[in-house]
């Protein structure tokens, strides 16, 4: 499997400016910023060329991490703020636990050969009460095999993605679903319109964006001690 991490790989958002970035990109990004505290410090796992995390800086501290050298000193270039830190770390790497207020990772866990345990890492960096935000390509809806994306490993159906935040026992506060392929016969053939690309709640689509949150170290007790 190839996986090219140069920037110009095909893979990546690759505009200077953030309203010159792909409207879907922004809309889940955007969707993630009114979900998450408007403080604190959290980190963007996977960044990309950096707009995302451009946008959560904003209002919050953030930890900016892409496996690609090329994103990282383009997104230093053109996305920093005295907010963020944009940062070089490739796969499987060491966080450090119960540390950030909020993290963000989309279009990240396909990506990894071991998706369970990438989310794993990202669950146990979060602390008791944080909020975390990912988004997985929908399997059902936008199949890997026939998509021929060779940068992804898999993709989850919605039920796989939802039982990534319940086997880390975090609790689903939210979750929407978005399309943006016009689809023939299991291949993408075209980009939706920018209107047709806003998410949906409640309602799976080709790509699904969840919010969860870790419960406080008295709630999670409890549930432990139900064994829940």
């Amino acid at each position: 499997m190839d996986h090219d991490l140069s920037f110009h790989s095909g893979e990546r958002q690759t505009a200077s400016t953030y309203d010159d970035i792909r409207a879907d990109h922004r809309y889940r990004y955007e969707w993630a910023n009114r979900l998450i505290p408007s403080h604190g410090f959290g980190l963007d796992a996977f960044c990309g060329n950096g707009y995302g995390a451009w946008l959560l800086s904003k209002n919050r501290n953030v930890l900016a991490l892409d496996g690609s050298k090329e994103a990282v000193v383009f997104a230093t270039e053109h996305f920093t703020t005295p907010s963020v830190r944009f940062a070089h770390a490739y796969w499987p790497f060491n966080l450090p636990e119960e540390a950030f207020d909020f993290v963000v990772s989309l279009e990240s866990v396909e990506h990894v050969p071991d998706g369970g345990t990438f989310f794993a890492a990202l669950a146990a960096s979060l602390k008791p009460g944080g909020t975390l935000v990912f988004s997985t390509p929908n399997e059902d809806l936008l199949p890997h095999a026939p998509s021929g994306n060779h940068f992804h490993f898999k993709h989850y159906t919605l039920k796989e993605t939802l039982a990534l935040a319940r086997d880390e026992r975090l609790e689903i506060v939210r979750w929407a679903g978005q399309d943006t392929y016009v689809m023939q016969e299991g291949r993408m053939v075209g980009h939706l319109t920018d209107k047709d690309m806003m998410l949906r709640d409640d309602t799976p689509g080709q790509f699904n964006i969840v919010a969860c949150r870790k419960p406080t170290a008295r709630k999670g007790l409890m549930a432990r001690l139900r064994g829940v």
